[in-house]
């Protein structure tokens, strides 16, 4: 099946705005950890838990982040009028 750039570029629409959700995720698990704090009056299991998903989002949001990034580098090389750089 040949690559379709549109398609791949699509898909590369998809995986921005799912790392965008996970970045806005984070950002309320760091608002609720500065609540947590604050209060002091949360057990420690679920100030790690919350640091632990605030983490986990960060590192998804990233890594989707990059294969946007690459995918959309890859439909611009799949265009039927790219040039391709020598290797």
């Amino acid at each position: 099946m040949p690559a379709v750039p549109e398609v791949i570029a699509a898909h590369a629409m998809v995986l921005r705005s799912d790392a965008r959700a996970l970045a806005e995720c984070a950002e309320r698990l760091r608002e609720i950890e500065a609540k947590l704090e604050e209060a002091g009056a949360a057990p420690p299991w679920l100030r790690q838990s919350v640091r632990a998903h605030l983490a986990a989002c960060a590192a998804a949001s990233a890594d989707l982040t990059e294969a946007a990034a690459w995918l959309c580098r890859y439909a611009a090389v799949t265009q039927p009028h790219a040039r391709h750089a020598p290797r």
